[in-house]
């Protein structure tokens, strides 16, 4: 009996803490979730603050691997991230777990709005506006810190790797940023390039794959002039615009990024995990499979029209590369146009209650939808029904094309093209986070604008705010929640001593 005792009490010690481990990381996910105004790339480093710096529940090379992933395919990038860290702590339940709990805030506050009456819904929305002016410089002052973190490691790395490096992410910066740059400066110009968050990526990832192989004078030339041909090609310059042009070099990038990457394949040795790769990610892909069944089956059984609606919602998942923003274009012509939801509900109602709150912008418009839809043919009940279904495709898409490529680079991290993806990985992201904060102030002085405050004094209130938090994170090592906090305070602030000029 004692030798039972023995050896059953390590085996219940290890199962409570690993229960222990999966509660905390819910717990991280919950809490990530209700504050992550911004969405998308906003929430990279808040992400990386929680899960490794302060819980120290997965590794910095593991999160990158899974930042990696998430941004190189479509669906909610937070959601995606969640799902990576959770599959590693806790396999497949971890997996579901974290995923849910990053996406349920939003989702959930987006129908508890939606389903108040009018008045006091613009109450409540204009509260959270207020809110999100605070929360919005404070997660500026986040993604600040995340580019501060990224040059004080390149340095590391030696003088002329940082040298490339800060090029590197002052070039992605400037790519992306266009846009949001001459909005902030009252520029009436249209973008020379502007390119899309993805586009970034797959040419930085292009350059990375086939420089990898080697940096030979005919590589350096030939993989500099497709750059560059891409970029003209696709920018607004009349001279060098030609969109058939910029497609076909996209393709031949692309043949080229890949072949290369098969070369280093064979280099790393590492043709024997194919099989094992197939056999993994068809059971994830079941389990995500299962969990939309599970949460979509009471809708699936009441109301005919759930399947049309459940097909419609992962297709617009898959496609969802480009962020929020994005994923309104996809949303209007598959729910829109296709009927759906009316124009006047999408646009007048869900499109403000899920810019103003926390969360991805894909959860909240997919939950959203599915709540209007629901609604409207058979009231709050099927609202609900629709709304779950809506929340459990959103986590699922995102997750199922999340988790083939994440396992793809876990099973071969030791490829080389890999191991240069991994190392070039954080100034690339560095320099979209920096256009992200840039559209962080752009919105929060639209936000601004709604509340009738003068775009002036949301300048110097998001930027001084984002000072303060950035000192108290970056350089005095404060608890997140202690910035946070004073941030949305001082938006609460805003709304009750009022501002002259705004009324």
């Amino acid at each position: 009996m004692e030798h039972i005792i023995s050896q059953d009490g390590p085996v219940w010690q290890g199962a409570r803490r690993g229960y222990g481990q999966l509660m905390r990381l819910a717990g991280s996910m919950l809490r990530i979730g209700a504050i992550g105004f911004g969405g998308g790339n906003a929430l990279i480093p808040v992400i990386e603050a929680e899960v490794v710096q302060r819980g120290q529940l997965v590794t910095k090379r593991d999160y990158e691997e899974d930042v990696i992933a998430a941004c190189i395919t479509p669906g909610a990038l937070p959601v995606e991230i969640a799902a990576g860290i959770g599959q590693r702590l806790g396999g497949f339940p971890g997996m579901l777990l974290a995923a849910a709990m990053m996406a349920l805030p939003g989702a959930l506050l987006t129908v508890l709005i939606l389903s108040v009456l009018t008045g006091e819904q613009g109450a409540a929305l204009q509260g959270i506006r207020y809110v999100s002016l605070g929360l919005g410089a404070f997660i500026v002052s986040l993604l600040l810190a995340y580019v501060l973190q990224t040059l004080a490691a390149t340095q590391q790395a030696g003088a002329r790797t940082f040298r490339a490096m800060c090029l590197v992410m002052l070039a992605v910066f400037l790519l992306s940023s266009e846009k949001n740059l001459y909005a902030l400066l009252g520029w009436q110009m249209v973008p020379l390039f502007n390119l899309s968050v993805l586009s970034v990526l797959g040419l930085s990832f292009f350059l990375i794959a086939f420089l990898g192989k080697g940096c030979s004078r005919s590589n350096i030339v030939l993989s500099g002039g497709l750059a560059l041909l891409f970029l003209l090609s696709g920018s607004h310059m009349v001279s060098f615009s030609s969109p058939a042009v910029h497609e076909a070099v996209g393709i031949l990038m692309a043949v080229l990024g890949l072949r290369a990457v098969f070369r280093s394949f064979q280099l790393g040795g590492q043709n024997g995990g194919i099989r094992h790769f197939l056999q993994a990610a068809g059971r994830e892909s079941v389990v995500w499979l299962a969990f939309t069944a599970l949460l979509s089956l009471p809708a699936l059984l009441l109301i005919p029209q759930s399947v049309s609606y459940l097909g419609q919602g992962f297709l617009s998942s898959l496609l969802s590369f480009g962020g929020g923003d994005a994923y309104l274009t996809i949303a209007d012509g598959l729910f829109v146009q296709g009927g759906t939801v009316t124009a006047a509900d999408f646009y007048g109602q869900l499109v403000p209650v899920a810019n103003a709150l926390p969360g991805s912008i894909l959860c909240k418009i997919l939950t959203g939808i599915g709540y209007l839809a629901g609604f409207r043919l058979g009231g709050v009940s099927w609202g609900l029904l629709w709304s779950l279904a809506g929340f459990a495709v959103s986590v699922a898409a995102s997750g199922l094309i999340f988790g083939l490529v994440a396992r793809l680079l876990r099973t071969f991290h030791d490829v080389p093209v890999f191991r240069q993806i991994s190392l070039w990985v954080r100034p690339i992201i560095s320099g979209l986070l920096l256009n992200v904060a840039l559209s962080m102030v752009r919105t929060n002085i639209e936000t601004g604008s709604s509340l009738l405050l003068p775009s002036g004094f949301v300048f110097l209130l998001t930027m001084g705010l984002a000072a303060i938090c950035l000192y108290a994170i970056h350089y005095r090592r404060l608890p997140l929640a202690l910035p946070m906090l004073l941030a949305a305070v001082s938006g609460l602030c805003v709304a009750l001593i009022g501002v002259p000029g705004s009324m």
